[in-house]
């Protein structure tokens, strides 16, 4: 059953019940009030039937509205009510007929009946019945005198108020079934509508979403919800999605690089096996550009662990890290292995933030080896770290050609280098840890081009 269906069942079946106990009650007391109605006719006809049948020793009753004999008002009785003389033995001496002839089916042990009190009997014809009243005759032999009114009309009227209330109450429920139903239907739509895209979003169609409703009511509510919850799903779906594409290049980039020196290192290694030049001077090449590939491969691999362990995002061991310092010391590196490079420094105090020191000093190395390898020996570097507001700022500066359109757009990705026929120069992990080493820490990595000329990388992150 459709819930539509139920709640106009529902909706029906309370108002049934209610139309049925406003019916009964209404029956009651309306029955009741009739009965006493009639109930009182029988006693206010009491005077003139006992006149009449103890004046009169006949059958044939006096046309009604005969003035009493005292000279009181008249006494109109119905033209139904039928009246009985009977002595102490419960002989009939008189009677008053009614103007049908119908009588009541009155019981042999009369004379036994309490007076004065009303009870109800059958009628004689075996249909109907008569509310029927026993008082003491005004006659010196004494005796009893019997009124009955048959309860005939009352019976039809209360058929009657059956009837129409049974009449009412389906055209008030037929009413009631109807508009609900139109109601409901109306109400409803959104969610049919609802169901329709459910089957969509089921299909795989995560786009889809939910017809929105009036925000006011529950139904609309209802759509809102779905439709947040169906954008967080497909938001999680695509970042799975591109996690999983990501990790699949990853993979593919990351073997391809460990092939690189892989295979250079089994060649060497073969060319050392097989002998092919026994030459001192060429078995040192041999052992060196071992020692080099080994050495390549074992950088990567540290990198490769490394953007591993960022991945994870596991809780920083922080302390107070002086950025100015770190700098200085990447400065001082540079010269070291290259004393002819230009190398400037620009950090006149402190700049002080909470981190982890190792994965800082890796970042600003690895900006300023990015410089160094993409640039030519007599290019200078400016690096600077200072305070710009409200967060740690470290720039390292080339005054090279600068990055193009490409390179801006994909240099922090990686295994990206920007020059393919230089690839044996590294493995394009770099720029790509500074920024996971950026994000670890809630900064960030930007690339971009001075303004007169050169790259720009800058490392921006909160102050401790």
């Amino acid at each position: 059953m459709t819930l539509r269906l139920r709640l106009v069942a529902a909706l029906v079946g309370l108002v049934a019940l209610g139309l049925i106990v406003f019916g009964v009650t209404t029956y009651v007391f309306y029955s009741h009030s009739q009965y006493q109605r009639l109930d009182d006719q029988v006693r206010n006809s009491l005077p003139f039937v006992s006149r009449q049948l103890t004046e009169f020793d006949s059958g044939q009753p006096q046309p009604q509205g005969d003035p009493r004999h005292d000279g009181a008002d008249p006494i109109v009785v119905p033209l139904s009510t039928y009246g009985a003389l009977i002595d102490s033995t419960g002989a009939i001496l008189a009677t008053k007929a009614t103007s049908d002839g119908a009588k009541p089916a009155l019981p042999d042990d009369l004379t036994a009946t309490p007076k004065e009190r009303i009870f109800t009997v059958g009628s004689a014809s075996g249909s109907g019945s008569w509310r029927v009243l026993v008082a003491a005759a005004d006659r010196a032999t004494g005796g009893s005198v019997v009124v009955a009114i048959p309860t005939t009309e009352l019976t039809d009227a209360l058929h009657r108020l059956v009837l129409i209330e049974a009449l009412a109450a389906a055209v008030l429920l037929a009413i009631v079934a109807s508009g609900a139903w139109l109601i409901l239907r109306h109400g409803l739509r959104p969610l049919e509508k609802m169901a329709i895209s459910a089957r969509s979003i089921s299909a795989g169609d995560l786009s889809m979403r939910v017809p929105q409703a009036d925000d006011r009511t529950e139904v609309g509510q209802l759509g809102f919800a779905l439709n947040t919850m169906l954008g967080e799903i497909e938001d999680a779906f695509q970042e799975r999605e591109a996690t999983e594409q990501r990790l699949r290049q990853f993979l593919a980039d990351a073997s391809h690089e460990l092939r690189t020196p892989l295979t250079s290192i089994q060649g060497f290694a073969e060319l050392f096996r097989i002998g092919a030049d026994s030459d001192h001077v060429n078995l040192e090449v041999i052992l060196r550009r071992i020692e080099e590939e080994s050495a390549r491969m074992k950088t990567l691999v540290e990198d490769l662990l490394l953007l591993a362990r960022l991945d994870e995002t596991r809780p920083l061991e922080r302390s107070a890290v002086d950025l100015a310092v770190l700098a200085a010391d990447a400065c001082s590196d540079t010269v070291a292995a290259a004393p002819t490079r230009k190398v400037t420094l620009d950090a006149p105090e402190p700049v002080v933030v909470l981190g982890d020191e190792g994965h800082l000093r890796q970042a600003v190395t690895n900006l300023m080896s990015n410089a160094v390898r993409h640039t030519a020996a007599d290019v200078a570097i400016d690096v600077a770290a200072r305070v710009e507001g409200g967060v740690a700022v470290v720039t390292v500066r080339d005054h090279g050609p600068g990055l193009d359109e490409a390179a801006l757009a994909h240099v922090f990705d990686r295994f990206w280098q920007a020059d393919a026929a230089r690839a044996g120069t590294g493995a394009g992990l770099g720029l790509s840890i500074v920024a996971a080493i950026a994000a670890e820490h809630g900064g960030t990595a930007r690339a971009s081009n001075a303004h007169d000329g050169g790259a720009l990388f800058t490392l921006q992150l909160p102050l401790g």
